[in-house]
């Protein structure tokens, strides 16, 4: 069951909720504590009280959530009290340290000193163990469990204890020799439970005459690794050998129907493919699908390329959203081509980008004045200034161009405002963010009252109404993550805000809150807004992105029209133009920038350089310019092209670039890339692209 936001149960509640539908007359006095003590508690949606306190509660079933600083949650959700209730408690249990985190980097119980080599998340796609047929090693660490087994393939076990010293709390030493003398998967078992599996493979060595991708892209840091063009096949031969190098010979290798000689090597060909998207991959060992780890630590690995003529007309290409014709200015010694006419990326072209730029905000009164998550522009995008910190999110005062707030990671992960345009900040002392459990999805500040501030964030809603001072919960965790929010322009009192269980709708700024279906489809996850906005002039109107297609409303949220299978991914995916408010902009995520000049009943792409955008910002200004920040900030200028805004500062470092016939060039034989090499014969202009190959 789902309670947001309800009215509580304060000291003098005689009033009806939804939680407990009886009248709430009688009610007594309860002791509430916990282990630690000096937990913040919150009950229903109330204010927040601290332990130990005696607290006045009704008759009835409350929500009841118990929180400290470096503990984990204690939420109670179906807590009775009656005439024999004379308490409510919880023990907190402490969360790790950041030692303690770095320690296990949250893929598991046991943290392994050097093998066997386990990764989480998208590296597992080339972890491998790093022990070979016949190898002896000192497997050691640190783990949570007080023991556990290392199971051969025949289930032949190899019992280990932790030692008697401690690390800390949480974490014990190990250490044992094992000989690894059979082939396969072996298992970490702790009472009866898998924790790890891997694999101990033949010893594999790359024989000459194969590509490698070192030779293409020496300094992309990937070894091992067979190079293939995209859309092609290459032969390749391995040398088989145990731990101590000796051929193995005349055996089948189990996968791929790789068999080796009697010289021990086996030969292959390898080859990949695209399927379907700019980043999705296909890959074939003797025709059979194949994993990026094809065997032991040896890696398939694609590579885009193109090949112009050089006077720009396009003789190959396997990288998306490249030209076929381009215009080629060769000016100062260098050859210029349009930013975007070959397929790559601002970020492709740096050795080292710096952070990722993604957000961008014009002050709504004064268009001169632009932030991004690192920088702002006093001047129109002229000139950039450093913020004092680096920000995940941003937001400013709607009526003071000069206060800006952010929201990081990098710093306590918390909340920061400046009074003097980002280069000074305050840290908001009442409020800390635990990434471990928590990120801030949006700030968004009271366009009529700047001591107001909203937080969403993935545990909830929380509302400042003193500067940030104090913060409260306006809708809790327990109706799931806040992924953003809007607030009416002209009824300050009407919020919509978007969290994982759908779209909420308060008419009291936030003291309660009621839920809008505005999907008709069945899957539930349609239904999660990642980003709201109200029409500033007719603020009936008012438009919900999800992953799923654009919402429009244009009765305060009562009734919805779905338009286009746009995947709009952040809460800066929808931008309106303030001087033209049927002119609506969105960027779908993997596809593009499109813009409607009908309230979003029907829609156009929008020639952006690069053809495949994820989570960028965009903005429209007062002036009714559209802003865009994919790595650095562009706008669209009269000639309907895309120009960077302070070049200077953001592409300082990359290749050269000129603005030609009011378009942006790049000077393609100054890129400098770990992933990209570029090579200009005396007949062609020819681009190597190694590929994103983990998922």
């Amino acid at each position: 069951m789902l309670f947001i936001s309800f009215a509580g149960c304060r000291k003098e509640q005689t009033s009806v909720t939804p939680i407990n539908p009886n009248p709430q007359e009688q009610a007594k006095i309860v002791k509430i504590d916990s282990d630690p003590q000096g937990a913040t508690v919150f009950i229903d949606n109330d204010a927040p009280i601290e332990t130990p306190v005696e607290y006045k509660l009704t008759f009835g079933t409350h929500f009841v959530t118990f929180r400290k600083a470096g503990y984990y949650d204690v939420v109670k959700k179906d807590v009775e009290v009656n005439k024999d209730t004379t308490s409510i408690s919880a023990t907190l249990k402490r969360l790790p340290t950041e030692e303690e985190m770095l320690i296990f980097s949250g893929i598991g119980p046991i943290a392994f000193d050097s093998v066997p080599y386990i990764a989480c998340c998208s590296a597992a796609a080339i972890a491998y163990s790093n022990i070979f047929y016949g190898e002896t090693r000192t497997i050691s660490g640190l783990t949570t469990l007080e023991s556990f087994d290392l199971v051969f393939p025949s289930r032949k076990k190899v019992h280990f204890n932790i030692e008697k010293e401690k690390v800390s709390d949480y974490a014990g030493k190990f250490s044992k020799v094992v000989t690894f003398d059979e082939l396969g998967g072996y298992e970490i078992i702790s009472n009866g439970e898998h924790e790890y599996s891997f694999e101990v493979c033949y010893r594999v060595k790359i024989l000459p005459g194969t590509p490698v991708l070192e030779e293409i892209f020496p300094d992309y840091g990937v070894k091992n690794a067979i190079a293939v063009p995209v859309g092609k096949e290459v032969e390749a031969k391995l040398l088989i050998t145990d731990a101590k190098g000796d051929p193995i010979k005349n055996t089948s290798l189990g996968v791929y129907d790789l068999k080796t000689d009697k010289d021990g090597i086996a030969k292959f060909k390898a080859g990949v493919v695209r399927n379907g998207c700019e980043h999705c991959y296909e890959i074939y060992v003797n025709g059979k699908p194949a994993s990026v780890r094809m065997y032991a630590n040896i890696l398939v690995w694609g590579y885009d390329t193109a090949r112009f003529t050089k006077d720009g007309h396009l003789i190959e290409s396997s990288i998306p959203g490249i030209k076929s014709d381009v215009k080629v200015k060769v000016q100062d010694g260098n050859v210029y081509m349009p930013c975007g006419s070959f397929g790559l990326k601002i970020a492709d072209m740096y050795s080292d980008s710096g952070s990722r730029e993604n957000n961008i905000i014009s002050h709504p009164k004064d268009s001169a004045v632009i932030y991004t998550d690192s920088f702002v522009s006093k001047d129109s995008g002229l000139h950039w200034e450093k913020l004092g910190l680096s920000f995940d999110t941003i937001a400013v005062d709607p009526k003071k161009p000069n206060v800006m707030y952010g929201w990081t990671t990098s710093s306590s992960n918390s909340l920061f405002k400046s009074t003097d345009y980002g280069i000074h900040f305050e840290k908001f002392s009442d409020i800390s963010i635990d990434l471990a459990l928590d990120y801030v999805t949006q700030v968004l500040v009271d366009s009529a009252d700047s001591n107001k501030i909203y937080l969403a964030t993935w545990r909830g809603l929380l509302k400042s109404e003193d500067d940030g001072k104090k913060w409260n919960y306006i809708i809790a965790s327990e109706a799931g993550g806040t992924y953003c929010i809007a607030i009416n322009p002209k009824d300050l009192n009407f919020i919509l805000a978007g969290t994982s269980y759908g779209l909420y709708k308060s008419e009291d700024q936030g003291k309660t809150w009621k839920k809008i279906s505005f999907v008709k489809d069945k899957s539930p996850e349609q239904n999660i807004p990642n980003c709201i906005v109200f029409d500033p002039v007719d603020p009936d109107i008012v438009y919900v992105g999800t992953d799923y297609g654009l919402f429009v409303s244009k009765d305060d949220g009562e009734n919805w029209k779905k338009f286009g299978m746009f995947e709009l991914f952040g809460n800066g995916s929808i931008a309106i133009d303030p001087t033209r408010p049927n002119k609506i902009c969105i960027v779908s995520y993997g596809d593009g920038i499109y813009k409607s000049e009908d309230y979003g009943e029907h829609f156009t792409k929008i020639d952006f350089p690069f053809s495949f955008v994820t989570d960028i910002g965009i903005t429209v200004n007062n002036l009714g310019e559209l802003l865009v920040n994919d790595g650095i900030p562009f706008k669209l200028n009269n000639n309907g092209n895309f120009v960077p805004l302070g070049g200077d500062t953001f592409l300082k470092g990359g290749p050269k670039w000129k603005i030609i016939d009011g378009q942006f060039y790049i000077a393609v034989n100054t890129i400098k890339s770990d992933l990209v090499r570029v090579i200009i014969t005396n007949n062609a202009i020819e681009f190597y692209k190694a590929s994103d190959m983990i998922p």
